[in-house]
């Protein structure tokens, strides 16, 4: 490997098992990434010239003979990422620190009529610029596919019904927010694929192959998110793990049954769909989430597991006590975008 590449690719290495570690000594870095204590000091050295780490002030007995370890951690308040989830009728806002720790949530009612969500969504941006000056990057989650150029389109689903159905296009949203922004990194992207990138960070990166279906109710909408290879698989439009139903039989019911319904009655109405998908895929583990999943209880649990048992894979069911993983996910893609973008230019130097 050049030089070069070496030396992104090792601070790289520092930097995620420091992001899903928490703290760790430098003693710890070399025994987990099997590097020389010379290297591992050098590129200590350079993530705190970036500003991305910090000494925590505690010390660790590492149980040898000699001076305790000093504790280092990513610094969340030097660099901070804003993520957006865009509902029809709300968005939620969370700003999220470098080491993946969330100093803010809130939702934001937003009005449906999708003719002016650019300028919403830049004034709310705005907004918190204004308050959080470290912002670094900007991860927008939004319940629609994200063509290539940036184009959301979807069906709008407000209320019940044929007549509520039309389709939403947002031409040119991307651009618009990256004209509004431009020293900032901004990424845009399918809800449900937001949403698999934040359950491969939940796993510690220990699943390559995933699905992860987004059910959400009030209005009711389904996608999912694909990892292959450790990859997010988009298709060659975006629109890759969209759910497409011929007729309206599938929303007739699920409409039908959300008020009052309980959410083994919503998943038992869509099993075949999720069922064929997930062998489709053939993943490693499946995940639940999305709106439907919020504190569900664990008879609820116990009912969904039973009606998907032919499914022979692995199955875990997200809660989402506190708004949306989409707006996580979108936050770490930012995230993400921003630090390599650092490192490489570092390691260029």
């Amino acid at each position: 490997m050049p030089k070069v590449n070496e030396r992104h690719h090792n601070l790289k290495r520092v930097f995620q098992l420091l992001r899903a570690e928490r703290a760790c000594t430098q003693a710890e870095l070399k025994g987990s990434l099997v590097l020389q204590a010379s290297t591992i000091s050098y590129l200590v050295s350079d993530l705190k010239n970036l500003g991305f780490v910090r000494e925590t002030g505690q010390a660790v007995q590492t149980g040898r003979a000699g001076k305790p370890g000093q504790l280092i951690a990513l610094d969340n308040s030097r660099a901070l990422f804003l993520g957006l989830y865009i509902e029809e009728t709300f968005v939620d806002i969370h700003v999220i620190g470098i080491a993946d720790v969330e100093i803010h949530s809130e939702r934001v009612p937003v009005d449906p009529d999708t003719t002016h969500l650019p300028h919403t969504v830049i004034e709310l941006i705005k907004r918190e610029r204004e308050r959080y000056r470290s912002l670094r990057g900007i991860g927008i989650a939004v319940k629609a596919v994200v063509d290539g150029e940036g184009n959301l389109s979807s069906f709008k689903r407000v209320g019940t019904g044929a007549r509520n159905n039309a389709i939403w296009k947002v031409p040119g949203f991307t651009r618009a927010v990256r004209e509004a922004f431009p020293d900032l990194p901004v990424v845009v992207e399918n809800d449900a694929n937001c949403g698999a990138m934040y359950c491969r960070y939940l796993s510690r990166e220990r699943y390559d192959t995933t699905i992860v279906f987004v059910v959400n109710v009030e209005p009711f909408g389904i996608g999912c998110g694909i990892t292959i290879n450790g990859k997010l698989f988009r298709g060659n439009n975006g629109a890759a793990g969209e759910f497409f139903f011929p007729d309206r039989r599938v929303q007739s019911l699920v409409e039908e049954t959300v008020p009052g319904g309980k959410p083994h009655e919503i998943v038992e109405i869509l099993k075949e769909s999720i069922i064929k998908a997930v062998y489709l895929i053939d993943p490693e583990i499946v995940y639940l989430t999305g709106s439907l999943f919020s504190d569900v209880t664990t008879k609820e649990s116990e009912a969904i597991r039973k009606l998907l048992q032919p499914v022979p894979y692995s199955l875990e069911i997200l809660s989402e006590h506190q708004y949306s993983l989409p707006a996580k996910g979108a936050v770490r893609l930012a995230a993400d975008y921003y630090v390599d973008t650092k490192l490489r230019e570092l390691g260029r130097r």
